[in-house]
């Protein structure tokens, strides 16, 4: 039996756990290892249930948590212990609705300049700018980046969960040209290995959010780092006119799971399925790069989603493991019958 087949099997498997309905099924089996979201590692899910159990309106009218929950994150960031973040503390750190409300405040404060990115980049970006009629264009050779640009880049870098190759020549050539650089680092908490040098005058927003790494994405826990910002989400942020609950959570949730949790608690288990379904390992604890058997897996479905037209063999096949590590039971099941089988 071969490994394509037993790729399919896992998704069936786990598609009929989820759903009884066939097409429900079929239709989940086509998307499960697609996307980016958070394990729901069960040492965290149960401890943002007991969160839930306490009284949760007085939190609503606590400021002090947006304070404390900015304070805790950025010693919680700093003290990844497989990770480095280098300059942090010359930035100013404000609440932020997961990462993406920062985005659209650097997209706004830069309107007037070309939005650039490498192709793999967050579709988010894409979207805006083309429904938004920004002006924008892909890193290339042949279109480098100019001196009325500004410039998206995640570390680690969105299509494979490693650092991009060209992260540091991006950084030297907008610090040349005093190009404004945003940095995404969602995937900070669940990565091994990065170094992050912040030490760059041309880098104008940072952001983080811990909604890669706990399954808490739809309550938007997030903070931005900026310099001599003072926008719209900075004056949010000064009159605490934020999500105090949100800032609550995160906090408690940080202080419970280092910043380094879910890759320990998971790299061996990567370690596992990479090497059963020859996959190349992401320095992101969640992913994996697939070679052409994982086709059915690319980003064709997304990009449906996002209604962008882009080719799906511009991109990695960055498959996502988070299904497989929720259902350990059943790669489990598939991994032993194939060897009663040899």
């Amino acid at each position: 039996m071969s490994k394509s087949h037993n790729i399919r099997q896992l998704a069936y498997l786990i598609s009929t756990k989820n759903h009884s309905n066939f097409f429900d099924a079929r239709f989940s089996a086509n998307h499960i290892f697609q996307g980016s979201r958070a394990v729901k590692d069960t040492q965290v899910v149960e401890y943002i249930k007991q969160l839930f159990d306490q009284s949760m309106y007085s939190e609503l009218q606590n400021w002090s948590a947006l304070h404390e929950f900015k304070k805790k994150i950025t010693q919680w960031i700093l003290g990844h212990d497989s990770n480095t973040v280098i300059g942090l503390e010359k930035y100013s750190a404000d609440y932020s609705a997961g990462t993406t409300q920062s985005f659209d405040s650097f997209y706004f404060r830069h309107c007037t300049r070309r939005f650039r990115c490498y192709s793999g980049e967050y579709f988010y970006h894409l979207k805006t700018w083309i429904s938004n009629r920004a002006s924008w264009s892909f890193i290339t050779d042949s279109d480098p980046i100019a001196s009325n640009d500004a410039v998206v880049i995640s570390m680690p870098f969105c299509d494979t969960g490693s650092a991009h190759p060209e992260f540091l020549n991006i950084i030297q050539q907008c610090e040349s040209l005093n190009v404004p650089v945003l940095i995404d680092c969602c995937y900070y908490p669940i990565s091994s290995g990065i170094t992050l040098d912040l030490s760059a005058g041309c880098i104008d927003t940072v952001a983080f959010s811990i909604s890669k790494a706990f399954p808490v994405a739809n309550l938007r826990i997030g903070v931005r780092y900026t310099k001599d910002t003072f926008d719209g989400q900075k004056l949010h942020d000064s009159i605490n006119y934020n999500n105090n609950l949100s800032a609550y959570i995160g906090t408690k949730i940080i202080e419970q799971f280092p910043c380094s949790y879910i890759y320990k608690r998971y790299i061996q288990q990567q370690k596992q399925v990479c090497e059963y379904f020859n996959l190349t390992a992401s320095d992101s604890v969640l992913f994996a790069i697939g070679d052409s058997d994982w086709d059915l897996y690319s980003r064709k479905n997304l990009l449906n989603v996002y209604k962008l037209q882009l080719d799906p063999a511009d991109f990695n096949n960055r498959i996502s493991l988070v299904s497989i590590f929720d259902h350990w039971d059943l790669f489990e099941k598939i991994k032993n019958e194939t060897a009663d089988n040899i």
